[in-house]
């Protein structure tokens, strides 16, 4: 019966270790028998056998959470803002912690009429779409180097129908900065994992690619270079704005200060962390 085999999958997951086995139980059986499925179970329209389709996309499912595949990558989607993205193999997943990136740009650029924004290692878009979905009349530009990535990037704009302009380039290369000028606002979530938080991975977390999570010893490699390499693609007095990890905010302050930028602010998320951090030109 399809109610015992939720709690069976519940119990299998709880088993294994994961973290909040109910919520991803819940979203496994949404992804099989609709997102009203509890609606079905409270009033006995899933007391039925499963299908033996139903049965064998449970069971591949289950497989790959428990070899450690992240939940988002089997489901192929993930939720963003107001949004959904589409996710898998090659792309960083997108985080509520990147949330107050998203909220702390629109802050930035909340009195200019038609913003210019540039995403830096865009990875899914979802930072760029949401800021283009949320900001009609910007223009945005989103900026990915890695193929995987970069496909996934291509499909979020055209699934949401978004104006958002992807370029393949790599945003270390001083190269690449020369299309770019009169930007308002630039906005980066680098890897910025260190070394040591590299080897101290959730095993979900080490399928993501390694070239989106680490940021070099200190995890302050990307910060030390791109303020400097996209400076000329700013307007005077416009803004940069980096994703930090909660450790981060004094030394990409001192960072930005050391290159230039002024009015550098540390801005925490929801959980009182620091998460972001601002400067102007």
């Amino acid at each position: 019966m399809v109610n015992s085999l939720y709690e069976n999958t519940l119990q299998e997951l709880e088993s294994h270790g994961i973290e909040d086995s109910p919520f991803e139980t819940d979203v496994i059986f949404e992804e099989i028998f609709g997102r009203d499925f509890r609606l079905k179970l409270m009033t006995g329209a899933l007391k039925r056998e499963e299908t033996e389709s139903e049965a064998s996309r449970l069971q591949e499912m289950l497989r790959r959470r428990l070899s450690g595949e992240p939940l988002q990558y089997i489901v192929g989607r993930w939720d963003f803002y107001r949004g959904e993205f589409s996710v898998g193999e090659g792309v960083l997943i997108p985080r509520q912690d990147t949330e107050t990136l998203v909220e702390s740009a629109l802050r930035l650029v909340k009195d200019i009429k038609s913003p210019k924004i540039l995403d830096l290692c865009s990875g899914t878009g979802c930072i760029a779409i949401t800021l283009s979905e949320l900001l009609p009349e910007s223009e945005v530009h989103a900026v990915e180097l890695y193929d995987d990535a970069y496909s996934y990037l291509e499909k979020n704009i055209s699934d949401h129908g978004n104006r958002v302009i992807p370029h393949k380039l790599d945003v270390l290369s001083p190269d690449s900065v020369k299309e770019f000028r009169d930007f308002d606002l630039i906005t980066c979530n680098p890897p910025y994992l260190t070394e040591q938080d590299m080897q101290a991975l959730q095993p979900e977390v080490t399928h993501e690619p390694v070239t989106a999570l680490y940021g070099g010893p200190d995890g302050l490699d990307f910060y030390r270079k791109l303020p400097i390499i996209w400076k000329p693609s700013l307007k005077q007095d416009g803004y940069i704005a980096f994703e930090i990890g909660a450790s981060q905010g004094e030394a990409v302050k001192e960072i930005l200060e050391d290159v230039g930028y002024k009015n550098v602010r540390i801005i925490q998320d929801l959980c009182g962390k620091d998460r972001t951090v601002v400067a102007k030109l």
